[in-house]
């Protein structure tokens, strides 16, 4: 049986869309990086998004994201509320 990862009290998770087309210079960087903080990456076609970015606001959570994958914080599209 898997161990559920604890968060922060007061964290929420959010997901971050990465711009339509968008390809990350390095993409097996922002992997690594989502794998040591425990985020998931999927690609639907020519999107990636990052789920599980647990922190306590959608601002910090496009800031962490963007940094990973060298985007400024304009182009990310954070998603909040999610009820899983």
């Amino acid at each position: 049986m898997a161990r559920k990862k604890k968060h922060p009290p007061g964290s929420d998770p959010f997901d971050v869309t990465l711009p339509k087309g968008f390809e990350p210079r390095d993409m097996a960087a922002l992997e690594a990086a989502a794998k040591a903080s425990g985020w998931t990456v999927e690609r639907d076609g020519a999107v990636i998004v990052v789920r599980d970015v647990w922190t306590d606001n959608d601002d910090h959570a496009a800031w962490l994201v963007a940094t990973k994958a060298g985007l400024p914080l304009e182009r990310v599209t954070v998603w909040a509320g999610r009820t899983d």
